[in-house]
């Protein structure tokens, strides 16, 4: 017998990410679960299927450039006056 292995459509269709991760903890869950067994809040279809790492580097990116703004501000504010 002749195995020609997956074909293309098959390879396409099981390569689709079927995870994602909980809006509330972060832990990554299936798309089809209708309750998130980490943290146990339940999912209305927004999963997300953003690494939560991503989340916290924006987050102190942005926390970054706000301070580099405050400080240029102050140091504008002091040689103005």
């Amino acid at each position: 017998m002749y195995d020609e292995g997956p074909s293309q459509e098959d390879v396409e269709r099981f390569s689709e990410k079927e995870t994602g991760y909980c809006p509330k903890c972060g832990d990554e869950i299936w798309d089809d679960v209708s309750k998130c067994p980490s943290c146990g809040v339940w999912i209305q279809g927004n999963t997300s299927h953003r690494d939560p790492d991503f989340s916290e580097i924006r987050k102190k990116m942005m926390v970054l450039i706000i301070a580099i703004i405050f400080v240029a501000f102050v140091l504008g504010a002091f040689r103005y006056f």
